[in-house]
């Protein structure tokens, strides 16, 4: 397979989440600090529909409540402690607002469409990142493929990742990278997101000729970061970026 002296570039899966509280301002801000070029993160709208940055549907696991954010109105979800769960000291962080993360200048933004795909969600989405002047910075990504179809329609100028559909047993190698490949030329993404351990089934070189880029996802080790590099992918999404940085950024 061909190799690559490319450098990739990093994106902060929910921030620096090694280590701060997932989706947080202090792991946005930490992020930013380490340079990475972009922050992943995840959107749910609440009850009353203001959209916020959480991962889980369920409030239990980052933060002092509980519940569905769906079902929770916005000033429940914004007076919870979003940080002591990861470690003692982060207690004032908060749930962040969307507006809050898109605020943050000079970096980029990998937006999960996370919770229900309502039109709430959806078209807040889309509206929010008008009025915060972020597309030429914004890239969509979510499991909720009906989402992104809207939103491409309602977003033009974004960019679009494909999360790689599962790898059945029944697959080879190579018809695995034709479903992904026409999966995304079909759906007009921009870039295929590939599991790390799935990366070597891939010719990089001839996804790029499909006009496609390619995400790594969570290379984590040293010498997984080195080897997305060599492959050629054109982006990496880690939990730890200064690991990344300090072994690709020499």
């Amino acid at each position: 397979m061909p190799m690559s002296n490319n450098t990739p570039g990093i994106y902060a899966h929910r921030g620096d989440s090694c280590n701060y509280p997932e989706n947080t301002m202090a792991a946005f801000l930490a992020a930013r600090e380490l340079h990475c070029d972009g922050i992943e993160f995840d959107v749910h709208v609440t009850a009353d529909g203001e959209l916020v940055v959480v991962h889980d549907y369920d409030l239990a696991r980052t933060t002092s409540g509980s519940g569905l954010v769906h079902e929770a109105d916005a000033a429940y979800v914004r007076s919870l402690d979003a940080g002591s769960w990861f470690e003692k000291g982060f207690e004032t962080e908060r749930v962040p607002l969307l507006c809050d993360v898109l605020a943050l200048e000079g970096i980029k933004f990998e937006l999960e469409v996370k919770g229900l795909p309502t039109r709430a969600l959806i078209e807040g989405i889309a509206r929010e990142v008008h009025r915060m002047g972020v597309v030429e910075r914004l890239k969509f990504t979510s499991f909720h493929l009906a989402a992104l179809v809207q939103l491409q329609q309602l977003v033009p100028g974004a960019q679009f990742g494909l999360f790689s559909p599962e790898r059945h047993a029944w697959m080879s190698d190579h018809l695995y990278e034709q479903v992904v490949t026409e999966t995304a030329v079909g759906g007009r993404f921009d870039v295929v997101h590939i599991p790390f351990r799935h990366l070597d089934l891939f010719d990089i070189d001839r996804l790029h000729e499909r006009g496609l880029k390619v995400q790594a996802s969570h290379p984590e080790t040293v010498q997984g970061l080195g080897l997305a590099a060599e492959l050629g992918v054109d982006s990496i999404c880690t939990d730890n970026p200064a690991v990344a940085l300090r072994q690709l950024r020499v």
